[in-house]
């Protein structure tokens, strides 16, 4: 539920690339930073929230993102949801932002990023899915991959034996289900 410092200094740096060249983004890039703060600190204080703001966090993430967009890079979010429907808030933030940075910035050859979010029944589903440059074996990382441990913690809390969460590594592809 904190915000990430190294996203909000990069974040910083965007927009301060953005003034240096003057670009007509800038006025666009922190109204993405707002909403995306407001979000952070305020909207999440709910114990549910309605999908059509996290669509909205979403879009303004991936907008935001594409003013320090790599080259060659595709980035597809397609929804096909209730929109009203409640879910626990910021479940799926974390494993975009995890796609970008491991994914577009990876150094891969046309790097791509495609996100899904459909209904089946009552249920949500949610991929995120992303092609990624090697650098490092798991033995060597040193991270240990915190935000997806979170991310399972608060399923098995919030949605207790009414989820599942799916990785795999495949081909070069980095998919989260």
């Amino acid at each position: 539920g904190q915000i990430n410092p190294h996203f909000l200094f990069n974040s910083l740096n965007v927009l301060y690339s953005l003034a240096i060249d003057k670009k007509e983004d800038l006025t666009n890039a922190i109204l993405q930073l707002s909403d995306i703060l407001r979000y952070v600190l305020y909207d999440i204080e709910a114990d549910k929230i309605s999908l059509s703001k996290e669509i909205e966090l979403i879009k303004n993430f991936i907008a935001f993102e594409k003013n320090r967009q790599i080259k060659n890079s595709k980035i597809t979010f397609n929804y096909s949801i209730d929109e009203q429907k409640e879910i626990y808030p910021m479940l799926f933030l974390p494993l975009i932002e995890n796609s970008f940075k491991h994914g577009l910035k990876s150094g891969v050859q046309n790097p791509y990023v495609n996100i899904d979010v459909t209904e089946e029944d009552t249920a949500v589903l949610f991929c995120v899915s992303n092609n990624f440059k090697t650098r490092i074996s798991k033995e060597q990382r040193t991270d240990k991959g915190i935000g997806l441990k979170n991310i399972k913690e608060n399923l098995a809390i919030i949605y207790p034996k009414k989820h599942t969460f799916k990785t795999e590594i495949k081909e070069g592809v980095y998919r989260v289900e």
